[in-house]
């Protein structure tokens, strides 16, 4: 897929309703194949790793071009409390992200009144490499 068409696939995510207070809408933009055994190549899942975070840049500027300037966050804190079952204190939208294992720096824009944010997953070394998007309509655990 190309950048425009994450794009195309992100603006379907902010033209769909969100309900509830929990409500977000997460999508798979590109996905890697898993590396479980006898596909288990380092070397290829660390080239996977690099071609899915340029393509997060590449989203990156053209989301600024349209949107402004990203911010960025850390998962550090969801992982950790996440990973030591405390997870009841993590909000909907991060503890969806943990549970998925997409633990990496999250890029966010503020969309009208709705967050879109953008990152790469690897939950464990046999897990495929995921470019995802999600929308949300809390800004609660993004920083103010």
């Amino acid at each position: 897929m190309s950048v425009q068409q994450y794009i195309a696939r992100i603006d379907e995510l902010l033209a769909r309703p969100l309900t509830g207070d929990d409500a977000y809408h997460l999508v798979t933009l590109h996905e890697s194949r898993d590396f479980a055994p006898p596909n288990d190549d380092w070397d290829e899942l660390m080239r996977a790793g690099e071609e899915f975070e340029r393509e997060l840049q590449d989203l990156a500027a053209a989301l600024d071009a349209r949107w402004g300037p990203h911010g960025s966050m850390s998962m550090e804190d969801y992982a950790s409390a996440f990973l030591d079952m405390d997870d009841d204190e993590i909000p909907p939208f991060f503890r969806e992200l943990c549970e998925s294992g997409y633990f990496g720096d999250l890029l966010y824009w503020r969309v009208g009144d709705r967050l879109v944010a953008a990152s790469v997953g690897h939950e464990d070394k046999e897990e495929p490499v995921v470019l995802f998007a999600g929308v949300t309509g809390s800004d609660e655990g993004f920083p103010d």
